[in-house]
């Protein structure tokens, strides 16, 4: 299991961006998401094909787990399904491998998202991917999820083409 943190120095994760309901993302367009994190020395990445899971979980000197992050973002029939998602399905993944700016970690989805529902979260890992560990069983969550929409967008120009294409 390696090194555990107090329990003063449990991480904790909160999308800054998008936030939680948001329907302000449109299709196909580039966006960052953004993830503030502390109690969390981000930017220790082993490679997974070699280390996965072979080494146990440290705290630097001020007893933070040292590890790195990583976003999912997961497509939904609706924002308000209730059937659990296939964990081996997801529309964007990426490791957050450097090491957080003023407290935030970014990820580019740099080619946007089909218009539909997401949920949006965070996995939290120790160097060598394993999940973080932490010393209580009753505490808050080490990780975040966001739902959210991504819009259809017609652009106004064309709205009156449509209109008037439309009309008897």
């Amino acid at each position: 299991m390696g090194v555990i943190p107090s329990s003063n120095n449990m991480p904790s994760a909160k999308f800054s961006f998008p936030k939680n309901g948001d329907t302000s993302l449109v299709e196909g367009t580039p966006f960052t998401i953004s993830m503030a994190i502390q109690n969390f020395q981000s930017g220790a990445f082993v490679n997974a094909q070699e280390n996965y899971f072979a080494a146990p979980q440290q705290v630097n000197r001020q007893g933070n787990i040292i590890g790195h992050s990583h976003v999912v973002v997961e497509t939904l029939s609706a924002i308000d399904q209730t059937t659990p998602t296939d964990p081996r399905k997801f529309a964007f993944f990426k490791g957050l491998n450097a090491a957080a700016v003023n407290g935030v970690l970014t990820a580019d989805v740099t080619a946007g998202l089909p218009a539909g529902f997401y949920k949006l979260s965070s996995i939290n890992t120790a160097a060598n991917h394993q999940p973080v560990l932490v010393p209580i069983a009753q505490h808050g969550s080490l990780d975040d999820a966001v739902y959210v929409s991504m819009i259809f967008f017609i652009l106004p120009s064309l709205c009156g083409q449509l209109k008037s294409s439309s009309s008897p």
